[in-house]
């Protein structure tokens, strides 16, 4: 996992400053700026954690704990579930003298400290300050935050809040934006190797994400592989057939695309021989 960028190198790139990072790309995980992991006791806790960081507009109580429970929960458990994740925060890290990072108040309001962000804050403002830039300097802020993608948003949780409320489909279009706008910065430049891994961190996120595989199928053209051409639509293939909600057949595009590629470059191939 990427460690917290520097100070100056955050600031520069509009991260939020940070002490404690939810992580909510792949295996849900809460960690301090030193790396130390935040351990709660119960797993309610951690997802009370979540949902805090994701709903930051208006965390009141009741509507956390309609998200987390089923059934109406009672005060003294819901009590315990703030204070489990209130204490395993400052275990990892002591807020400042006079603070919490889960603010005690004595409204229904439960806000989230400032500086407990999720990494899809982080890699929104990175793409928001990647705009307009030309592609070294937009590769230089995208990375980091790209680097942060490690998988299908909270995956293995089981949580239901996020699909009723779109935020699993919001934070995969944030992952596949930002790894794309990563990789057509490369592939100006030339840069294969970067499409390859700009795209690889989008794909963990969305495998067989059309625009991704494209741009694949392009690197690979750009170097006269046309087996890596035959190899990522045969990826692509094999994605569709394992995805019981995708389309049952290839987007006209990528097939489009494929044929495309392999008469060109069949083509150059021909002149030079």
């Amino acid at each position: 996992m990427a460690a917290a960028a520097p100070a100056a190198q955050a600031a520069e790139a509009g991260e939020p400053e940070w002490a404690l990072l939810v992580r909510l790309f792949g295996q849900v995980q809460v960690v301090s700026s030193g790396d130390v992991i935040v351990e709660c006791e119960r797993s309610k806790a951690t997802e009370l954690i979540v949902w805090l960081g994701l709903h930051r507009e208006r965390p009141t109580r009741g509507a956390a704990r309609t998200a987390l429970w089923d059934l109406d929960v009672r005060d003294a458990t819901f009590a315990n579930v703030v204070s489990d994740a209130r204490r395993a925060l400052a275990r990892a890290i002591l807020p400042a003298a006079g603070e919490e990072w889960i603010a005690r108040t004595l409204t229904e309001e439960l806000p989230l400290h400032r500086q407990v962000v999720t990494d899809a804050e982080l890699l929104a403002a990175r793409l928001e300050r990647s705009r307009g830039l030309r592609s070294l300097d937009a590769i230089e802020v995208l990375r980091p935050g790209v680097d942060l993608l490690a998988g299908m948003p909270l995956a293995g949780t089981g949580y239901l809040w996020p699909d009723a409320e779109g935020i699993t489909s919001s934070l995969v279009l944030l992952a596949t934006a930002a790894a794309t706008e990563l990789a057509n910065h490369y592939l100006l430049l030339g840069d294969v190797d970067g499409v390859f891994w700009a795209t690889g961190q989008g794909l963990k996120v969305l495998s067989g994400h059309e625009e991704l595989i494209s741009l694949r199928m392009r690197a690979h053209a750009r170097r006269g592989d046309l087996a890596g051409v035959r190899g990522e639509w045969e990826s692509y293939e094999r994605a569709l057939a394992a995805d019981s909600w995708a389309a049952a057949e290839p987007a006209a595009k990528l097939v489009a695309l494929r044929r495309e590629l392999l008469a060109s470059n069949r083509a150059l191939a021909v002149e030079g021989a």
